[in-house]
């Protein structure tokens, strides 16, 4: 189809690289549903279907187009990925001298962000809270001294703190990092989890569900916490 191969392709250095203004999504959206609809006519073509309907899967009864905003989105939050992962590149070491930061930490101080990666960080956020993009991550479990306990997803799908809401408020260990939460004794690794007070009954029920949950992972001296796409 001509829409997806020339009038979506067009932009695409510009959207890889950019955040556009929602004036250049609407104008781009014209185009294309001009196209669509008016095949060349001078009047106002009618649009017989939602642009919405038209960018859904084809198997959902669209013509799969790309909602370019989304689009847009995808294509910046690909470069807040890389500076995650462990990947290699000569933009990475440019910003990580320029601004001297380290583009591994998701919360870089404002003062050090170029304008450029402000925008990439907005889109990431976009939604509220965390933001969508940091929603999506997750951690594998190596040493331990990145990933925080309570706070971070590194076992199931959400983070502990969630799922034991009542064992949290009790935590002496809150904002540790899961190395600060266990001893080695010689090659076996023991959780130590510290409490503000002893535990009612049913709360040392919960406390044993939390305990076998968290033994579905094992510290690895060895090996780096490393963050993985959960979508």
């Amino acid at each position: 189809m001509v829409i997806k191969s020339v009038l979506t392709a067009i932009p695409l250095f510009y959207l890889s690289v950019f955040k556009a203004p929602e004036s250049v999504y609407k104008n781009i959206i014209s185009i294309q549903r001009k196209f669509l609809w008016g095949w060349g006519k001078e009047k106002k073509p009618i649009s017989w279907v939602s642009w919405g309907d038209l960018c859904k899967p084809k198997e959902e009864g669209g013509l799969g187009l790309k909602d370019i905003k989304k689009f847009n989105f995808s294509l910046l939050a690909k470069w807040r990925w890389r500076s995650i992962a462990k990947d290699k590149g000569k933009w990475k070491e440019v910003l990580q001298s320029k601004y001297g930061v380290d583009l591994d930490c998701p919360h870089i101080p404002v003062k050090h962000q170029s304008w450029w990666w402000r925008d990439i960080v907005k889109v990431c956020k976009e939604g509220g809270g965390e933001g969508w993009f940091q929603n999506e991550l997750r951690w594998k479990l190596g040493r331990g001294d990145k990933i925080r306990f309570w706070e971070d997803v590194w076992v199931g799908e959400s983070t502990i703190k969630a799922k034991f809401q009542r064992l949290f408020t009790l935590s002496m260990n809150q904002g540790r990092k899961v190395e600060d939460v266990g001893v080695w004794e010689g090659t076996d690794w023991r959780w130590r989890l510290e409490w503000r007070r002893d535990r009612f009954q049913w709360e040392t029920e919960i406390e044993g569900n939390l305990m076998v949950c968290i033994a579905r992972s094992s510290v690895k001296r060895d090996m780096e916490d490393v963050q993985v796409w959960g979508g």
